[in-house]
């Protein structure tokens, strides 16, 4: 093992933002995102099972950050070959091996003996008769399927105990079997297996085995050891796009909200006139069908919710934004069909509930509201109030990944605090 059993928790916001995984010669710091309740993880002992299952999901929300930045790969941005683990590839070696086992090569085997399966496509083309109208073969060919080691089953086996040495402590004892293949020996001759397994890759049609082997040139191409000279690492310092689509993904209606985005035109004389490309875009918006009513939802990464300092709240640039968009959707009720009153605004923002300055008992918590100093006081409409709400992180994760139900009925209750 290259680790030991040691994991600490610590706070991103206290250092640099990295919310993830940081590999240490003698320990694991796992940093945990604004409002994470640490003390979720605290104990004298082993994680047990349910802090694993925690840890993991929580681990899993660096993967949305990540699908922002390259959708076009299915393993997220961490390729192996820089600082990053890829941790992914661990995940899937990990969960293969517990469902599938070590990838064994097949080698099929015939012989005209009564054993096994007949293989008709060998002995329609053996020696026959006819008989009573029926067809006798003399010596059908059957065939036995007979497992064969394989360079693939050794490096299945190698990089499913790499796997294990960085990320086995989110699933406890696994017992591998034994390794034969030294890191030493597999760095030295590293061009020679990827040859095998790209040349492998390309005449392959088993599912399976081509995701294998994907994830096996992953590993393999990690450069770091254990010198440590490059610490490992599996995070990123910018958690606000995994709040982001958690916050629209559980708060939000499952619509396509690009139709309510804002836009302007330039009419430069002597030319057509043309859409201004560079839209706004809200976050999220949640329509009640019921009272048709919709909120707008801003989702804010800001530390307001650990600090409880005004500074750390939006600033006029986001308030603007919010009240731009319900402008936008009240000037234009033939198309959206939302009377002035039913439109809403709402900042949407971290916080741990278990925690000092905002102790509470709910997972959301309504603080009060914004609103412009430009605006006509005299015609005021419920969408220039935008709401401050903080969610509890932990909470929101397990809505996310469907641990909680999320209590949309509070959510809405809270929004419209200001217009009671």
């Amino acid at each position: 093992m290259i680790f030991s059993d040691k994991v600490d928790f610590k706070k991103s916001y206290e250092e640099d933002n990295f919310v993830g995984l940081k590999y240490q010669k003698n320990k694991i710091n796992i940093y945990l995102p604004l409002g994470y309740d640490m003390t979720v993880f605290k104990t004298d002992q082993d994680l047990n099972s349910s802090q694993k299952v925690d840890l993991l999901l929580l681990l899993k929300t660096i993967s949305l950050v990540k699908s922002s930045y390259n959708s076009k790969t299915d393993f997220g941005e961490d390729t192996g070959d820089n600082n990053e683990i890829p941790f992914n590839s661990f995940i899937w070696m990990i969960s293969d091996y517990f469902n599938n086992g070590l990838y064994q090569e097949i080698d099929k085997r015939y012989a005209q003996k009564a054993h096994g399966k007949i293989n008709w496509k060998r002995t329609l083309n053996s020696k026959h008769y006819f008989t009573n109208n029926s067809v006798i073969f003399i010596n059908p060919f059957y065939e036995t399927n007979v497992q064969k080691s394989s360079i693939i089953t050794e490096l299945n086996n190698y990089c499913l105990h790499k796997s294990v040495e960085y990320i086995g402590f989110l699933f406890g004892n696994i017992i591998l079997p034994e390794c034969n293949l030294k890191e030493s020996f597999v760095k030295d001759n590293l061009r020679y297996y990827i040859d095998i397994l790209n040349k492998e890759l390309s005449k392959s049609f088993n599912d399976r085995k081509k995701l294998l082997i994907t994830h096996i040139k992953r590993i393999l191409e990690m450069s770091f050891d254990d010198s440590f000279e490059n610490q490992a690492t599996y995070g990123t310092r910018r958690y606000e796009y995994a709040w982001e689509k958690m916050v629209n993904s559980t708060l939000g209606s499952k619509i396509d909200i690009s139709k309510f985005f804002p836009n302007a035109y330039w009419n430069i004389k002597g030319k057509k006139q043309e859409e201004d490309r560079s839209k706004l875009r809200p976050d999220s918006i949640y329509i009640d069908r019921k009272y048709n009513k919709l909120y707008i939802l801003d989702a804010k990464y800001y530390k307001y919710g650990i600090t409880g300092n005004i500074s750390d709240l939006p600033h006029t640039d986001s308030i603007q934004k919010q009240i731009t968009y319900g402008d936008h959707i009240s000037n234009h009720y033939e198309i959206y069909g939302f009377e002035k009153k039913n439109i809403y605004n709402a900042f949407i923002i971290p916080f741990n509930r278990h925690s000092e300055p905002f102790l509470s008992e709910d997972n959301m918590k309504y603080m009060g509201y914004a609103n412009s100093a430009w605006r006509d006081k005299t015609q005021f409409r419920n969408y220039e109030r935008i709401s401050l709400l903080l969610i509890d992180m932990k909470y929101m994760i397990d809505c996310f990944y469907e641990k909680e139900k999320v209590d949309l009925e509070n959510l809405i209750t809270l929004i419209e605090e200001p217009s009671k």
